[in-house]
C-alpha cells in the first residue's frame, strides 16, 4: 500500500529512550517462516534522471537512501511494514511511477531492493536498515517494469485497476512469498545488478 501520510520533511524529534534506542538484528531471510517480500510505492522526482524519491516538491523522506533505512523519518506503508516480522517478509521491494528527466516517464518500474537487516521502535511505529540495499538507474529497471505481461507471468493476471479502470499502482498491496517466481526473478535480477548499484549518487542527488 503506498505512503497516505504526509511523509514530507520536516524536524523529526524523538524522546532521550527512541533516540538512543540501538538498533537489533533483524532475523535472516533463511529462518524458517521468513523469506518473504513486500512490495512499496514511493513518489519519484521529476528534476532528477535517477528514479529517487521526491525530496523537492513533495519533501518526502523515504526511502532514507542517506542512512539506508525505511519508515524511521516518516510514517510509510504502516499496515505492511509494521507487522513485517509476523508476515515473514525480509525484502522490501520499492517501486514507482517514473516521473523523471529519462524517457520511461507515466510508466511502473522495481528500482529497488532492500533486504532488512536490523529494526527498532521509532514512536509507534517500526523503523529497518538495510547492509546493502541496492538501487538502480531507471535504465537498469526496465527489465522489472510493471506491465501486463510481467505481471501475467509472475501472477497469471493483468495488472490491477481501479473501479474506473484505470491503471493506479500506487495503493497496491502486493505480498509476494519465497517461493514466488516473482520474488525468485526480482532477487536474481538484483544479483544480477549489484555491481550498477546506484545508492550513492541518489544521496549525492539530495545534497544538491
Amino acid at each position: 500500500m503506498g505512503c497516505r501520510r504526509s511523509c514530507k520533511k520536516r524536524e523529526v524529534t524523538k524522546t532521550d529512550d527512541e533516540e538512543n534506542a540501538t538498533w537489533e538484528p533483524y532475523p535472516s531471510s533463511d529462518t524458517e517462516g521468513l523469506g518473504h517480500g513486500k512490495f512499496c510505492y514511493f513518489i519519484s522526482c521529476p528534476d532528477s534522471k535517477l528514479p529517487i524519491r521526491d525530496f523537492i516538491y513533495e519533501e518526502k523522506l523515504e526511502p532514507h537512501y542517506e542512512t539506508r533505512s525505511y519508515n524511521e523519518y516518516a510514517c510509510c506503508n504502516q499496515r505492511g511494514i509494521k507487522s513485517a516480522y509476523k508476515r515473514g517478509i525480509s525484502y522490501i521491494v520499492f517501486y514507482t511511477k517514473y516521473q523523471g528527466k529519462e524517457a520511461n516517464q507515466d510508466r511502473y518500474f522495481i528500482t529497488g531492493l532492500f533486504p532488512i537487516s536490523d529494526w527498532r521502535k521509532v514512536s509507534n511505529r517500526i523503523a529497518y536498515r538495510s547492509n546493502n540495499p541496492i538501487f538502480l538507474s531507471i535504465q537498469d529497471s526496465e527489465e522489472l517494469e510493471l506491465n501486463d505481461k510481467m505481471w501475467r507471468k509472475w501472477f497469471g493476471k493483468p495488472l490491477p485497476r481501479d473501479k474506473k479502470d484505470r491503471l493506479n499502482l500506487r495503493w497496491m498491496a502486493k505480498f509476494v512469498t519465497n517461493d514466488s517466481l516473482a520474488l525468485q526473478e526480482i532477487l536474481d535480477y538484483f544479483e544480477k545488478k549489484k555491481e550498477h548499484n546506484r545508492i550513492e549518487e541518489y544521496v549525492k542527488e539530495l545534497s544538491k
